[in-house]
């Protein structure tokens, strides 16, 4: 099963929830933003400096670096390829063709762009509960 995680900017809960998926579940995932800006100039997570530093550290205690990974905007083809779509963007922000999707799952996750680490920890360890739960729902294991 191909799943595609969709946040807004691609930076944060999209990243995090792909990055999960594949170390504790090994599905394949991709991930993507309803709003990405300047992905031509800004190609790797790490580019963004401070602004992600939280991010890194926080899944640096898991044992991942996102800090190579690059953002993508959402396209009409990765909602072809993708047999799941976990949408954790504000509504308003997400394309017209995906919002009907039958494929498409919303969960609840706040944004955390901005935040501190404890509230990035505390976003990953919510991702991890619900990646499990998709997990076990949709029979994955």
């Amino acid at each position: 099963m191909k799943i595609l995680f969709v946040c807004k900017g691609n930076v944060g809960r999209s990243q995090i929830a792909e990055a999960l998926l594949k170390k504790y579940h090994r599905l394949d995932s991709k991930s993507a933003g309803t709003v990405v800006s300047n992905p031509e100039k800004i190609k790797r997570l790490g580019e963004l400096g401070e602004r992600v530093s939280t991010l890194f550290q926080s899944m640096k205690e898991e044992g991942i670096d996102l800090s190579k990974k690059k953002r993508k905007k959402i396209t009409p083809e990765m909602v072809k390829e993708a047999d799941k779509i976990i949408i954790m963007a504000d509504h308003e922000t997400v394309p017209d063709f995906l919002k009907e999707d039958p494929k498409v799952i919303y969960w609840d996750v706040k944004d955390p762009e901005g935040k501190n680490l404890d509230f990035h920890r505390k976003t990953k360890e919510q991702l991890k509960g619900l990646i499990d739960n998709f997990v076990e729902i949709y029979q994955l294991k």
